[in-house]
């Protein structure tokens, strides 16, 4: 099926430099199929999950709430249980629009409005005087340095300087980076820990995850071994993006993991196997709210529902493409990612390549091992 689907991709992108890779876990069984990546493909690769850590994030937030360390439906600004300071920083980098009026629940499903400054440009009309008018900033700081290590405090301060915003809090869905960068912040300041060690010890080491790490530092722009390369497809010439500076992504998108390891998350995670307890998963994390797009799909906490497929998130950063979802009915969990992008018309042949490429792939990989249907 995968190299059916490989071959039809290529027969509308000649140029296409990467493959496929797929792994399934159905009941006790688990499945691994790769095309396109080389023959010495396993399910221990490495590859960037990009915003699938965001799935992460939430299930650091929603196990401090469930350890009653935090409470998911405080204000940002309300003070931490046991403790004289507030979920944020009062200092000026955390004046942001709307700030009291922000719950972690807001942000954990993308509703508090939170400005989104690694997907957006900043406008030329802001009243703000900032270097970097008109550009998106985190292009502006890379053309800088490319090492130049990205902090929580810097990239809030962006939105405290420049007072943009995109709605009040709780009224609407508007997909956030940054809000999932002030997540990553409170996670700090309730365990007393860095993000990378929490992570670690809370919830990628207990669920097993042994293939798997979260890069912090602006030097660190490899991936172990083994790795496939990523590329991206542009102007039909084709560049070679492995290495990559991820501490911007830092809680949003700065997971390396494998196919194996983020099934494995998954799967026990969402059957109530994992650090959560099945109420939390059920009643808080799988509750998903309507965003206002097309279908029948929804997001909860850090966790979207993919009509049909099950709940999961998908995630694309620079050469890299993966989806993952579970399916509590028919207990059937899919990973996949592509080690390519397809950037020839921008954003909308990335966004067919995610949608009639790697989630088909995903859809008749159900369809095979719970309908027993060949495609």
């Amino acid at each position: 099926m995968v190299d059916t689907a490989l071959i039809d991709y290529k027969a509308q992108v000649p140029d296409f430099p990467g493959g496929i890779a797929l792994n399934v876990i159905s009941g006790n069984e688990s499945f691994f199929v790769g095309s396109g990546m080389g023959t010495s493909l396993s399910a221990q690769v490495h590859f960037r999950a990009a915003s699938c850590t965001k799935t992460f994030t939430a299930t650091a937030i929603l196990l401090l709430h469930q350890q009653g360390k935090l409470n998911i439906n405080a204000h940002i600004t309300d003070t931490i249980p046991g403790t004289s300071e507030p979920y944020v920083p009062n200092i000026p980098a955390y004046d942001i629009p709307n700030k009291s009026s922000i719950t972690l629940l807001d942000l954990l499903r993308h509703r508090a409005g939170v400005y989104d400054i690694s997907n957006e440009t900043i406008p030329d009309t802001i009243p703000a005087n900032v270097p970097y008018k008109g550009m998106n900033y985190l292009e502006y700081k890379m053309a800088q340095d490319t090492s130049h290590t990205f902090t929580f405090d810097e990239l809030l301060n962006v939105v405290a300087e420049t007072g943009l915003s995109y709605f009040f809090p709780g009224t609407a869905y508007h997909y956030s980076n940054t809000g999932y960068s002030i997540l990553g912040k409170i996670i700090e300041r309730v365990s007393e820990q860095s993000y990378r060690d929490y992570l670690m010890e809370n919830v990628i080491l207990p669920m097993g995850m042994v293939n798997s790490s979260m890069p912090v530092l602006g030097t660190d722009q490899d991936i172990p071994e083994p790795n496939v390369p990523g590329y991206v497809l542009y102007d039909n010439e084709v560049l070679n993006v492995t290495g990559s500076n991820m501490s911007a992504n830092v809680a949003e998108g700065n997971l390396i993991t494998s196919p194996d390891d983020l099934s494995l998350f998954l799967s026990k995670l969402l059957s109530g196997q994992g650090v959560l307890s099945y109420y939390t998963v059920n009643t808080l994390m799988m509750n998903c709210l309507p965003t206002g797009g097309i279908g029948a799909g929804g997001y909860g906490c850090g966790l979207s529902y993919i009509n049909n497929l099950g709940y999961g998130h998908n995630g694309a950063h620079e050469g890299y493409l993966s989806i993952m979802a579970y399916d509590p009915v028919n207990d059937f969990t899919v990973v996949a990612f592509s080690n390519a992008w397809n950037f020839n018309e921008s954003i909308d042949s990335l966004i067919d390549q995610l949608i009639n490429f790697l989630e088909a792939a995903c859809y008749k990989s159900k369809a095979i091992i719970t309908n027993g249907i060949e495609t």
